[in-house]
């Protein structure tokens, strides 16, 4: 939905001319979206158009370094991951394949991706299963690497 209001201001009109450099234009949007949560006409406004810049800033540092922390804890699973060995990585494939109830075709694509990368390690069985997702529609591409995503940490039985 476009936006039903936009402010235009000056930073000099803010007197915040460390950051930004004098006299340039921009917006504050008071953008109105519809969320899927809500019945339709119900709407919200972002949460943002009520905080100073620098709380505005603060908790933008605070989304990225937070960010940067996730990021390198799930670093650390997948080379954990890439040192766990699998002792016969097509059998387990295929274990995971029938208790997930996946197609005869679609377990034999998930093969077919490991035979091309070969890695006998929980890394490598991921990495099957979500190259053989490449290969499917969005939906079901989406539901595979889901379930390459639970690999990570669930027993491989």
């Amino acid at each position: 939905m476009p936006a039903r209001r936009l402010k235009r201001y000056d930073f000099k009109e803010l007197g915040d001319q460390r950051s930004y450099g004098s006299g340039r234009t921009f917006c504050f949007s008071e953008t109105v979206h519809e969320r899927p949560d809500r019945e339709p006409g119900e709407s919200f406004r972002h949460a943002h158009i009520h905080l100073t810049a620098h709380e505005l800033t603060r908790r933008m540092a605070e989304a990225v370094s937070e960010g940067f922390r996730v990021a390198s804890s799930v670093l650390e699973v997948f080379l954990k991951a890439r040192e766990e060995p699998i002792e016969n990585p097509l059998e387990t494939i295929r274990k995971i394949a029938e208790a997930r109830q996946f197609s005869q075709k679609l377990t034999d694509e998930v093969v077919s991706s490991y035979l091309v990368e070969p890695e006998a390690s929980r890394f490598g069985l991921i990495n099957a299963f979500t190259n053989a997702a490449q290969k499917l529609g969005p939906v079901q591409r989406i539901e595979i690497e889901r379930v390459a995503g639970t690999l990570l940490e669930a027993p491989l039985q």
